[in-house]
């Protein structure tokens, strides 16, 4: 099941671009659910509930909040939804692009541009639902884990804390180093480390100041001289995770 939501202030685009789903999915074996919001306020009050999306197909210009302000509230609480711009206006998309916008469609749009798009995102939701990692638990027994759900590791003596994003809190006997070389393995370049005993998940990462970084409202610290080297292995990975 596919739970996507549209927000745009114009009753009459939201139709237009639930129609475009309609048609992008009509083919296809997925199911979808849709959820439609004319106020970006109720939106942003709704993932603030907790609400989660798999694709939010979001307009920019609306009436006291800008759709790229609804995006970066709702990187808060997802690192993992699909965001789709559709907007008027190109002068927001360096902006689309800080909050990891999987694609920036100007009004009005082809049906194939929007088909481009949606493939785009969904290609991004199965490779993420496809990549998982096997940690054995200090106590005993294996745990499987969606690598979009691990936020980061945290490393204390011999045990590796490896903290999730509904806040549990798994314990693993295993070195930064070999749980790093496994996830290259399967998501290439997706962790690094911002300080000594801490590996973070870079699509996690909500805030890079000059000694932290922030994930899930938790401040990771970030070392000495390390913000430049940092900042540019995030904006690689940022930058890699919107190409296919």
């Amino acid at each position: 099941m596919l739970h996507i939501a549209i927000c745009d202030d114009q009753p009459d685009q939201i139709r237009s671009i639930r129609q475009s789903s309609e048609r992008y999915f009509q083919d296809k074996q997925d199911t979808v659910s849709y959820e439609t919001f004319n106020n970006a306020f109720s939106f942003v009050d709704t993932i603030n509930q907790g609400a989660i999306f798999d694709i939010v197909l979001l307009d920019v210009c609306m009436p006291g909040i800008l759709g790229t302000e609804v995006a970066q509230e709702l990187r808060k609480f997802s690192s993992s939804t699909e965001i789709i711009f559709l907007t008027t206006s190109d002068e927001f998309a360096m902006d689309a692009f800080a909050v990891k916008a999987t694609d920036y469609l100007l009004k009005p749009f082809t049906q194939s541009q929007f088909n481009q798009a949606m493939d785009r995102a969904i290609a991004f939701i199965r490779q993420r639902s496809s990549a998982k990692i096997m940690l054995r638990l200090v106590g005993g027994g294996l745990c499987i884990e969606e690598i979009s759900q691990i936020l980061y590791f945290e490393s204390h003596g011999h045990i590796l804390q490896v903290h999730l994003a509904d806040g549990t809190v798994l314990e693993t006997r295993k070195s930064g180093q070999e749980i790093k070389d496994e996830l290259d393995k399967i998501a290439s370049g997706q962790f690094a480390s911002p300080n000594k005993g801490y590996l973070v998940n870079l699509a996690a990462v909500h805030i890079i100041k000059a000694d932290y970084v922030e994930i899930a409202g938790q401040k990771i610290p970030l070392g000495k001289r390390k913000y430049r080297m940092f900042q540019e292995i995030y904006f690689r990975f940022m930058f890699s995770s919107t190409t296919i």
